[in-house]
């Protein structure tokens, strides 16, 4: 083995993933302090090369050699969004400075303690960009909260807040009323109320106004844009969740890239009257062809009917009124999350 080329390999991997993370933090997050961390890393870890012999590192380089350029893994080629690049980059940057820090307490102690600070560092680096990204990542969300200001007993922002106090995972704006400039106001105040916290923000129908605000996803219903057309806009940029009823428009709507379903109606609810009540048989009968598709249960759900969900295997709930009409908003989150927290497995 060739400690040098060893070496001079994780150097590189290090640098290109501390610029993957500090390009993150700088223009996707406009956060100085964390840029300028990522970058201080990648400074230090390239000065220490002037520690050793010059051209000790440069004189055993063989990129045409290297028999790991020629190993591919299946999901090197993938990436389901930010989250995923950002974890990518944090795994790249501290597996290599792991490989560093082992070889140069071969041969350099110093070097070798100063990579180790570096390597904590890293770790705090790490953990503050990713709860940045928690919004954005694509996971089974446990609580949405649905808001339509009318709807609200309490100012919408107020609900809002509380919701996300309460640990809401994921919330969506669903306003069919406002203007376009007031409804991309209306988002990002939201955004900007809810991204610190990790909790996802999700638009109704429009992905352009979730674009501009910078949101989390677009949910689609039966009568807006096809799920493929909107993908082909928006890529990964944002996590696209569909309206189903029934188990044909769920398979239309995952082969098409959906990656939320929401199944519903579950019970009566004002704002899907139209609509006949499938209750959790609909439910089960999703999770049964698609157990591993995220889903949200939606349609006139409280804390009254929720254990029927929970039985039928349900991983997660929108919900409107039970949460914007009441005068404690916050409460009614506890109360639902408490029940899903007992009922899932950890």
């Amino acid at each position: 083995m060739s400690i040098p080329r060893t070496i001079d390999a994780s150097l590189n991997r290090l640098a290109e993933g501390l610029r993957v993370m500090e390009d993150l933090a700088r223009y996707v997050f406009d956060d100085a302090e964390l840029s300028r961390s990522c970058k201080e890393i990648r400074h230090e870890a390239r000065r220490l090369p002037d520690r050793w012999p010059a051209g000790w590192l440069e004189t055993v380089r063989d990129v045409a050699g290297d028999v790991g350029t020629r190993i591919d893994v299946s999901d090197e080629g993938t990436r389901a969004g930010l989250w995923d690049v950002a974890v990518a980059a944090g795994h790249r940057a501290a597996e290599a400075l792991r490989t560093i820090e082992e070889l140069t307490k071969t041969f350099d102690a110093d070097a070798a303690s100063m990579v180790e600070s570096m390597r904590y560092r890293l770790y705090d680096l790490d953990t503050r960009l990713r709860t940045l990204l928690a919004s954005r990542r694509l996971r089974q969300w446990s609580l949405c909260v649905l808001l339509t200001e009318s709807r609200c007993r309490r100012p919408w922002l107020e609900v809002a807040a509380a919701a996300i106090e309460a640990g809401a995972d994921c919330l969506q704006l669903r306003e069919k009323e406002l203007d376009d400039a007031d409804l991309l106001d209306r988002a990002k105040r939201l955004v900007d109320l809810a991204r610190p916290a990790g909790c996802s923000v999700v638009i109704n129908d429009r992905f352009d106004i979730a674009l501009g605000a910078d949101a989390d996803g677009v949910h689609l219903g039966c009568d807006d844009l096809p799920i493929a057309t909107v993908r082909r806009h928006v890529g990964r940029q944002l996590i696209i969740g569909a309206s189903t009823h029934g188990i044909t428009e769920a398979n239309a709507a995952i082969a098409a890239g959906a990656d939320v379903c929401g199944v519903g109606p579950m019970y009566p609810s004002e704002t899907k009257s139209k609509l006949k009540a499938a209750g959790p048989t609909r439910l089960a009968e999703f999770i049964g062809a698609w157990p591993e598709v995220s889903h949200l249960a939606i349609g006139g759900i409280d804390p009254t009917n929720l254990p029927a969900l929970l039985d039928a295997g349900c991983r997660g709930v929108a919900t409107c009124d039970a949460v914007c009409t009441a005068q404690d908003p916050a409460g009614v989150v506890r109360v639902m999350l408490e029940m899903m927290h007992q009922a899932l497995p950890a």
